[in-house]
């Protein structure tokens, strides 16, 4: 009987199937839009501080150096930055047959939620001049409301100056707030010890911060008061200079 009757034949190994090749990650096509969308949600998110040249190309998922090709540095980032966020505010029913008072009130009021919308860049704001194509539609619908108002050119030179310091100043303030964590219920605790703290004060040495600890520490949480105080202020200003 030959030896290899009743032996078991070995299986030999079945071949490989073909393997399914894995596809690389998908990368949003790079462009300055797509990076000024990236840093806006880092902005968003984490505060202007946040925004780096490297963590937006980590938003993307491409190299750092490969965003050179469309932003410079990080200033010119957050230029394009700024008038991203000034694209956003609807001006184009501006001007139109309302006093001019009421109109630029309501421009105010349309630029600062716009900034408040996005984290503490309202921030970049301050001692810089946006000139992008957003910008300056802003500012020419801002001056062609101001000059239905029999203002001097200098006198309505300086009150843009002044609203733009006034949008990015409120907005910021406002940032400051909405990004340390603190409840509303917090900070009203904290105003009330403020307020008691005042009016501890020896009122031989301070008698006006005892008097006002009150109004000084006003908050109305249903209405902005302050900020509708300050648009009168200074637009019931500059029609005194008429």
């Amino acid at each position: 009987m030959p030896a290899n009757i009743g032996a078991v034949s070995a299986i030999p190994e079945p071949p490989t199937p073909p393997q399914r090749r894995a596809r690389p990650a998908r990368r949003r096509a790079l462009t300055r839009e797509t990076i000024v969308e990236a840093a806006i949600r880092i902005v968003d998110h984490d505060g202007l501080d946040g925004v780096t040249l490297r963590r937006v190309a980590d938003e993307l998922g491409v190299s750092a150096a490969s965003l050179y090709d469309y932003v410079e540095s990080k200033d010119s980032l957050v230029d394009l930055m700024l008038d991203q966020v000034l694209g956003e505010i609807d001006v184009s029913d501006l001007p139109d047959d309302r006093p001019w008072q009421d109109q630029i009130k309501d421009l105010i009021r349309r630029a600062r939620s716009a900034f408040v919308a996005h984290g503490d860049i309202a921030r970049a704001t301050l001692g810089r001049i946006p000139s992008g194509q957003n910008a300056l539609r802003e500012m020419e619908v801002m001056l062609a409301v101001l000059r239905k108002s029999e203002l001097s050119d200098q006198v309505i030179a300086y009150a843009g100056d002044l609203i733009g310091l006034i949008v990015g100043a409120s907005a910021y303030e406002e940032s400051l707030f909405a990004h340390t964590g603190v409840g509303f219920d917090e900070f009203l605790r904290y105003i009330r010890d403020f307020r008691r703290y005042l009016e501890s004060l020896p009122s031989d040495r301070f008698p006006n911060l005892v008097a006002l600890a009150g109004a000084l520490t006003h908050v109305n949480p249903d209405e902005d008061e302050r900020f509708e105080f300050m648009l009168n202020v200074i637009v019931d200003g500059l029609a005194a200079q008429r």
